[in-house]
């Protein structure tokens, strides 16, 4: 996907219609320090396997719980709380 130029040779942003669509799935896996997200999305009821868009990212730790905390917040939920490790004394 290069960036689209005008007359002059400057990059323009993209069109709203390029940039929405309907998210299909994701699938994240470690990558180094960071997270791999793979993320799918069509514009449409995908019909063809051209259809479907692959959007891949690289996150630190750090951005990958901000996205989630921030998706969280916009959802009406919190967080779930993780549970400290219990260690049995003999």
């Amino acid at each position: 996907m290069g960036a689209k130029k005008n007359e002059t040779g400057k990059a323009t942003a993209p069109s709203t219609d390029e940039d929405s669509g309907v998210l299909l799935g994701w699938v994240s896996s470690p990558a180094g320090q960071r997270i791999a997200l793979l993320m799918q999305s069509a514009r449409k009821k995908p019909d063809q396997p051209d259809d479907v868009r692959d959007f891949r990212y690289f996150l630190t730790r750090e951005q990958a719980v901000q996205l989630g905390n921030y998706l969280y917040g916009l959802a009406g939920e919190t967080a779930p709380k993780r549970k400290s490790a219990v260690f049995w004394k003999s």
